[in-house]
């Protein structure tokens, strides 16, 4: 869905609109931090004044105002380079990104106020989550993620998004306030509120942390984790000291995903939460099988996205029996199949021994119902060509397909699904689809488009599955628009 103007001048004129847009205007430091930013009771007002209060006085009040987006690029990446020094201490050495990179939410309001042209104050830390859903609904294409320990690139995704929202906010005729208010208002409470199928289990991760009792009994909270954490993977929950012991197995609610701009880069938000027996540090010490557990001998340390194996969870599930906990009533692995005589080696196999086959057994045809490679027209005479299309029509201009499928061999983490799904995506915008599917040597998942297409909003069916006939006519139903 692309930016309605209209939509956005009725909002304008609301109460909420008129109050929202002041609110962005007048908005002043902590203020703003405390009401958008998930982990500002972690920090006190007085330490974030101070940091603002720095950030200004010993940094970038040292600047000219940039008057264009290139001088505003150098702006920061001095500002992110040079280090700060406050009075005779240096607070922030020259090039230590990584450091540098725990200020650039301050950094970000300290800029929207001095060059608000090209600025904007970032209030997505721990709610990557939601810029993500925003992007995807407005089609905005967010810049790529760059690598965990590439801190500098890390600290360049801020500038790299104000450029982004920079070019959004001129082509749709926005002041900078009306922008952080789309962002901060307007955009999230008009994104669709479905509830989302939570998928079997692929993977068992640990995570740890204190739990206070706020968080025992939330539906849901944010949390560290692997990046390649998929929706539905149960999760182990250590609490350190002074508890140090297993406590509880959650539920991932989300895919994991990457927040450059968050210290731990990977997170999710996770539920569910069943509270079982502890099983202490001393007693997996103690254990015959996990005694010798790489991280039972690093005391449980850089636990969080630690990946357990299917023996590592069916040892500790051992564990809880032991102590009289019905693990009946906890959640069990899913192990997919495959088809019988199938022989999986490179992307085509998948093709032509999984998906072919399944789009004939729904009674659909190659040249008659899908085509392979169906070259579309793209910018000048450029031509691109997806997977398949399904229920096609290519007549001359008139290039539109329902279903478009793009086929992988094996698809091994969440990175790898992200970017399948963000180029099927721009060839479903090109051929006006409804559909998406990605598919792979283990499953299908399935992207309806709603509004717009989600990448957080799918349902997954694995091969093995689609022997049983409710969930094939579910599919089938799905794909027959």
């Amino acid at each position: 869905m692309k930016f309605n103007q209209y939509t956005w001048n009725l909002y304008k004129q609301t109460v909420i609109g008129i109050e929202m847009i002041k609110y962005f205007s007048d908005a002043r430091g902590y203020a703003l931090f405390k009401d958008y930013c998930l982990h500002a009771n972690f920090i006190p007002e007085d330490l974030y004044n101070d940091w603002l209060e720095n950030i200004y006085c010993y940094s970038v009040s040292d600047y000219d105002h940039p008057t264009s987006l290139e001088e505003a690029k150098g702006l920061y990446i001095s500002l992110i380079t040079l280090g700060i020094r406050v009075e005779e201490q240096q607070w922030l050495p020259a090039n230590d990104f990584k450091n540098m990179l725990e200020i650039i939410q301050p950094m970000s309001y300290v800029l929207s106020q001095f060059a608000p042209e090209y600025f904007f104050p970032y209030l997505f830390l721990c709610r990557i989550f939601e810029l993500n859903k925003i992007a995807d609904f407005f089609n905005i294409d967010l810049p790529n993620i760059p690598k965990r320990t590439d801190y500098k690139g890390r600290c360049m995704y801020y500038w790299e998004l104000c450029e982004v929202l920079y070019l959004f906010r001129k082509e749709n005729g926005l002041s900078p306030a009306e922008l952080w208010s789309f962002l901060y208002d307007f955009a999230p409470n008009n994104l669709p509120s479905k509830k989302i199928d939570i998928p079997k289990p692929s993977q068992v991760w640990l995570i740890g942390g204190r739990l206070c009792q706020e968080d025992k009994s939330l539906e849901s909270k944010f949390w560290q984790s692997s990046p390649d954490t998929k929706k539905g993977d149960i999760l182990v929950h250590y609490e350190t000291s002074p508890i140090s012991a297993v406590t509880c197995i959650e539920i991932s609610l989300t895919d994991g995903v990457i927040d450059p701009l968050f210290r731990y880069y990977g997170c999710i938000y996770i539920g569910n939460r069943i509270a079982i027996p502890h099983i202490t540090l001393k007693e997996f010490r103690e254990d015959e099988y996990f005694s010798s557990h790489p991280l039972i001998r690093k005391n449980f340390q850089g636990v969080n996205g630690w990946s357990m194996s299917s023996e590592d969870y069916s040892e500790l599930l051992r564990m809880i029996k032991a102590k009289g906990f019905d693990i009946d009533t906890l959640p069990k692995l899913y192990t997919p199949t495959l088809p019988k005589n199938v022989s999986i080696e490179k992307e085509r196999d998948v093709e032509l021994q999984l998906l072919e086959p399944l789009l004939n057994s729904m009674g659909w045809y190659e040249n008659k119902d899908f085509i392979r490679q169906l070259p579309i027209h793209a910018g000048r005479g450029h031509r691109i060509f997806p997977d398949y299309a399904l229920h096609y029509d290519n007549k001359p201009d008139e290039e539109k397909a329902k279903v478009l499928i793009e086929a992988k061999l094996y698809m091994k983490n969440n990175q790898e699904i992200e970017e399948a799904f963000l180029q099927a995506r721009s060839y479903a915008c090109l051929l006006e689809s409804t559909v998406i599917i990605l598919c792979d040597k283990r499953c299908l998942i399935v992207y309806e488009k709603k509004d717009s297409f989600d990448r957080d909003r799918y349902k997954k069916y694995y091969w093995g599955e689609l022997k049983n006939t409710d969930i094939f006519n579910e599919l089938k139903n799905k794909l027959n628009i």
